[in-house]
């Protein structure tokens, strides 16, 4: 059985996905110990080229595969701490492709932004499940800001999984899941009137939870789960990565007030502070 990490990489004008990517399949490559494969478009390949961040990226990367860069009127608003603030497109509508491109048996999907430090997804890759998704986010100080539209899909909705870490197995069952998902966001706007979220912007999140929960028979099921993604929000800053790994975040308690630190070593960790993770590439890249 063939095993291996797969991610997504669109480049928009204000966010290097593509060198983050580099960063998160590196580091994938190394802890994990599977070969990692890059979806991405055109033009992004030839940023990667122009910025010259490829030759590395042919090293990293088992295979890149050049796919259409999704027609999207997604935007979302990203901040890099307390007071920087920017509305960007969002490029990632094309997740639910995973099945038909992953060149692996059994694939662990990876957003651009999670970053891996230890061999915990590992301990699935011989797991009997056919989709195993991450269930929660676990922040990086506590459960005081995980609020929560984290844990459901709207006021009345059905729980949300993270699709930050998806690990599925090629076959009948996991095409299902992936058609299921592609259903729901074809439709998105009757799948948001019918779960009670709002359909502003598409999430991958919300997606694969529906997916979930009607594959499910429409009940929460007590399935196995991917750990919980520790989290460092967008409001938090990456202030540092020194040589041993350990990485120094500037973080909010209450999302609007003075920073204090937090130091993490030897965990994987989601980062959604996309900038400060392009502002640490160079430190973050000699770890892999």
């Amino acid at each position: 059985m063939t095993k291996g990490a797969l991610i997504f990489a669109h480049n928009n004008r204000d966010i290097d996905y593509a060198l983050m990517a580099l960063i998160s399949g590196g580091l994938a490559k190394k802890h994990l110990k599977v070969p990692v494969s890059l979806a991405t478009d055109e033009s992004t390949l030839e940023w990667m080229k122009t910025s010259g961040i490829y030759q590395r990226a042919t090293e990293v990367f088992d295979k890149i595969l050049v796919v259409e860069k999704p027609v999207t009127g997604n935007t979302r608003r990203l901040h890099d701490g307390i007071e920087n603030t920017k509305t960007v497109p969002f490029v990632n509508s094309n997740r639910s492709s995973a099945w038909d491109l992953t060149p692996y048996h059994r694939t662990l999907l990876l957003d651009s932004d999670y970053f891996v430090f230890s061999n915990s997804l590992g301990e699935y890759w011989d797991n009997a499940e056919d989709v195993i998704i991450a269930d929660a986010i676990n922040d990086i100080i506590g459960p005081n800001r995980v609020g929560y539209h984290d844990r459901y899909v709207s006021d009345t909705g059905v729980q949300l999984f993270w699709a930050t870490t998806v690990m599925f197995t090629k076959n009948k069952h996991s095409k299902a899941f992936f058609d299921m998902v592609t259903y729901v966001k074809e439709n998105y706007q009757y799948y948001g009137d019918l779960f009670r979220f709002s359909t502003t912007q598409y999430r991958n999140d919300i997606a694969f939870s529906v997916a979930k929960h009607i594959l499910d028979g429409f009940e929460t099921t007590q399935g196995t789960t991917l750990p919980s993604l520790l989290t460092a929000i967008d409001k938090d800053i990456l202030h540092s990565v020194d040589k041993t790994g350990k990485l120094t975040f500037l973080v909010t308690p209450d999302l609007n007030s003075n920073y204090c630190a937090a130091a993490i070593k030897d965990q994987d960790i989601h980062i959604m502070n996309k900038q400060s993770v392009v502002r640490h590439a160079a430190a973050l890249l000699e770890l892999i």
